[in-house]
């Protein structure tokens, strides 16, 4: 078993020499017919535990000056999902076009360059990613939910990408959404989305976070408004700020909803070999996102985490 080193008293660039030493025995194994699984779960284990180890400082350069460079990063791009991530053919991390490798094995990955498919399929197994398709079923739910107890409510979801949540909900199917605001800053996603709904069923608006803290878009008489993966990338005082302003835009009785990943398994190889950097929250960042909101106006307040435990959710009722 391949171990990745320990400080152990020695100066950084020792401990990055056999940093890079553990990615050149990973790499052997990779492309010596060793087991993928094994060399995945052990290069996963290693890189969560040196980023927990490593003052912030160092882990990042390891992973812009040592892992982006070593020969494993090029094998570990036969993988659709890892290549799509690092590269961001969207121009932004986390794309919706990302995330659906996410949310079914695509059958195409399979007919990459080998291990490419079996790296990907090992991706799609993880603990995370589980996160990310369970969040799509507990956001399906919630828009069942409220159609339930609103006649034909308004909704917006705020960075919606490919809205796949919308795909799931019974409530979307059968025509029980009064108007529902399919909201971001990427005409392509849009365009899926339409694609997706032809009948008019979801209406697509073009724009930015910075529209709607700025106030030059405004949106009212929400019944929900959730966004499922955008405070990952956000700020403290922006994710403050925009979630009072989408509070201020419910109907009395409706809800806000936001999601944000608490803790990542996969952390490591999102950061080394995705370039992928999310900003992690636990439940008092969660709970202090309230902060600029009037507390008479809220009625009430629901946290929980997924059953993976890895993502936080935060609802808040409006009086």
């Amino acid at each position: 078993m391949l171990v990745a080193p320990l400080y152990d008293g020695h100066e950084p660039a020792d401990v990055f020499h056999q940093a890079t030493s553990w990615l050149d025995g990973i790499h052997r194994q990779l492309t010596h017919g060793g087991d993928v699984h094994v060399a995945m779960q052990t290069l996963h284990r290693g890189l969560f535990h040196l980023r927990r180890q490593w003052s912030r400082k160092d882990w990042r350069h390891f992973c812009l000056e040592h892992a982006r460079v070593h020969p494993l990063r090029e094998l570990l791009h036969q993988c659709p999902f890892t290549r799509h991530g690092y590269e961001r053919p969207r121009g932004y991390a986390g794309d919706a076009a990302l995330i659906d490798y996410l949310y079914a094995e695509c059958v195409g990955a399979e007919g990459h360059l080998q291990p490419g498919g079996h790296i990907y399929r090992f991706m799609y197994q993880q603990p995370s990613p589980r996160s990310v398709r369970e969040r799509r079923t507990l956001l399906a739910r919630e828009i069942d939910a409220v159609a339930a107890r609103t006649h034909m409510p308004r909704l917006l979801s705020v960075a919606c990408g490919h809205l796949r949540e919308s795909e799931l909900s019974h409530a979307v199917k059968e025509h029980h959404i009064g108007d529902f605001i399919a909201f971001d800053q990427d005409p392509m996603s849009l365009t899926e989305v339409t694609r997706q709904h032809p009948n008019n069923a979801i209406r697509p608006v073009c724009g930015s976070v910075r529209a709607l803290l700025t106030g030059r878009t405004v949106f009212g008489h929400l019944d929900l408004a959730y966004s499922a993966g955008l405070y990952d990338y956000l700020s403290d005082n922006t994710a403050r700020r925009l979630t009072q302003i989408l509070f201020g835009m419910l109907n009395p009785g409706g809800r806000l909803m936001v999601a944000n990943f608490a803790t990542c398994p996969e952390a490591g190889y999102l950061e080394a070999f995705m370039d992928w950097w999310l900003i992690y929250r636990d439940e008092d960042q969660m709970q202090a996102l309230t902060l600029d909101i009037d507390p008479t106006q809220i009625a009430a307040t629901h946290m929980f985490r997924d059953s993976e435990q890895n993502v936080i959710y935060l609802a808040l009722d409006r009086r």
